[in-house]
């Protein structure tokens, strides 16, 4: 599962839209969430699974093989720990923005919202063991699937192309603290030479506290609105994996289950509009997830050169809100509504990688990547979806018992998107939402870790523990 993360403020922020569209009749979360929706993508966590472009579910041969088909621990044949931490940057801008309102044509400024972060992404212990004179391996792990600190600040100027009319400047500072995090406790076997099967419990459980402060000023006027939200969830699912090996090529499947996650949510709303605010009591309800499959295949030519495709498809469209409440139950995760607008998603990964072995037994990967993974937004007014298009590289070094791999990655998407600006209409239900380009580009550099150990050890304390002396 997402693995994400990567996701930002994306999961908690639809939350706040959902509090306020629902419980307080006010779509202000919604102008607060689209412009954090820059990713949504099931994917694992591993710098060397990013260099080949996330192509892993066929490959899977090292600890972060939970992420992405636990049926590739049983590969492992050594105990060891792994660590795994991420950097992005992520940008999105709004360009060449027009709106025809109240009879004018405005012309609407540029504006970018950015973001730097470094998060922990991966920590693992697994153990393999011989059973019936086959490979079984467990493991436990945990992941920050979501990383939910970050801050953004939102700069934009509706600027009248005639001499009637004042301009309209919006100024927004969002900023959230928390994390999810999925706690995994997998297993895997050798079932034959040929065929490897696993699975994992996943247990997503998270907390975020997120505040955002708008001030919209036109003319003499100014409306200030001060959101503020806490939020809560918990929730389980099931990887299930396979891996059937030849010697020069290999297939994966993976299948992540859907589950019922536990939301809670509470929210305070204040505006120096005539109608106030609010405070809502902690609200709670329950999130479908929805369950994604994925088919992987690799290719071995030589022992120095592998290839490697995955296709994963997910269904978004059935991310539901689950509740007593007749308004909320069945809701849309993505657009807010009972309606069918937010798509299932097929994302394509791609991967090369070289082996360079040095006279000193050390082996140097050289990798290179290509993904294309769209997203389940859709913009409400011009009916383009988010399609993000990735590329990536990366490298590293395994020398012995120690294992160190690095991966760029970037990614870029551009569509034609809305924004509404004004707040004093989005809270009145009023106005044209303006049209113009939506780019996104992100830069994510990947490290991780792994270090082996002996398997004698851990096999004769398992002896001793099982069977005796």
């Amino acid at each position: 599962m997402p693995h994400p993360s990567q996701l930002s403020r994306w999961f908690a922020l639809l939350g706040l839209a959902t509090g306020l569209s629902l419980e307080a009749q006010s779509p202000i979360g919604t102008l607060i969430s689209e412009q954090s929706r820059t990713n949504f993508t099931v994917q694992g966590a591993g710098a060397r699974a990013m260099g080949l472009g996330g192509a892993f579910i066929a490959v899977a041969d090292d600890a972060t093989a939970v992420s992405f088909n636990p049926a590739g621990l049983a590969q492992l044949l050594h105990p060891e720990v792994s660590f795994v931490a991420r950097g992005t940057q992520r940008s999105v801008s709004y360009q060449d923005f027009e709106t025809s309102n109240r009879g004018r044509v405005l012309a609407v400024g540029d504006s970018l919202v950015s973001g730097t972060r470094v998060d922990p992404l991966f920590f693992s212990a697994t153990a393999p063991m011989q059973i019936a004179g086959r490979n079984l391996v467990l493991q436990m792990s945990v992941q920050r699937a979501f990383a939910l600190t970050d801050h953004a600040r939102r700069d934009l100027v509706e600027t009248p192309t005639s001499s009637s009319g004042l301009p309209t400047h919006l100024v927004q500072d969002v900023s959230q603290a928390g994390q999810i995090d999925l706690y995994s406790l997998a297993a895997a076997y050798e079932v034959s030479q040929r065929l490897l099967l696993g699975f994992s419990y996943n247990q997503w459980r998270g907390r975020w506290d997120l505040t955002s402060d708008s001030l919209n000023t036109t003319g003499a006027t100014s409306t200030s609105v001060a959101f503020r939200q806490t939020n809560a969830m918990d929730g389980g699912n099931y990887n299930l994996g396979l891996i059937w090996r030849w010697p020069t090529w290999s297939l994966g499947l993976i299948r992540r289950t859907g589950f019922h996650a536990d939301y809670t949510f509470a929210t305070t709303l204040a505006t120096n509009l005539p109608q106030g605010g609010f405070k809502a009591n902690p609200m709670s309800t329950g999130l479908h997830w929805p369950s994604g499959t994925g088919i992987g295949y690799a290719y071995r030519p030589t022992d120095q050169w592998l290839f490697t495709a995955d296709l994963a498809h997910t269904l978004w469209s059935t991310t539901r809100y689950m509740s007593d409440s007749a308004r909320l139950n069945g809701q849309s995760f993505f657009d807010f509504d009972k309606g069918d607008r937010t798509p299932n998603a097929t994302d394509l990964h791609l991967g090369v990688e070289y082996l360079h072995i040095t006279a000193s037994g050390s082996v140097i990967p050289l990798r290179a990547g290509l993904s294309r993974e769209p997203q389940p937004v859709v913009d409400a007014v011009t009916g383009v979806q988010r399609v993000m298009q990735r590329v990536s590289i990366g490298s590293g070094i395994k020398r012995g018992p120690v294992g160190l791999d690095l991966a760029y990655r970037y990614g870029w998407s551009s569509r034609r998107a809305s924004q509404s600006l004004d707040v004093g209409q989005i809270l009145a239900r009023t106005g044209s939402p303006s049209v113009g380009s939506e780019r996104i580009r992100e830069h994510r550099l990947d490290f991780s870790a792994i270090f082996q150990f002996q398997r004698q050890p851990l096999e004769r304390a398992v002896h001793f523990l099982f069977v005796g002396d």
